[in-house]
């Protein structure tokens, strides 16, 4: 089962830290999900630039938002 970390209920920066220090304990192409109060956009942008892939799903209705995060295999990676 994929882990999940609720990240709602933290105050800035919080939520971003917890989720880059998860995202950096995967393994290549293990993967997360977390929930944020709204969307994470620097969150996003940093994952982005450390490689991994992320998509964040449609805003519930009280504005959170699930983010998948996932890191490439190794070749993919290279590619």
């Amino acid at each position: 089962m994929p882990v999940e970390l609720d990240l709602r209920h933290l105050c800035a920066p919080e939520p971003m830290l917890r989720a880059l220090a998860a995202a950096g304990e995967l393994a290549p192409g293990a993967s997360l999900a977390i929930i944020a109060p709204r969307l994470p956009r620097p969150l996003l942008m940093e994952l982005a630039q450390l490689g991994f892939d992320a998509e964040p799903e449609a805003a519930a209705a009280d504005g959170s938002v699930r983010v998948h995060i996932r890191r490439p295999c190794d070749d993919q990676a290279a590619a």
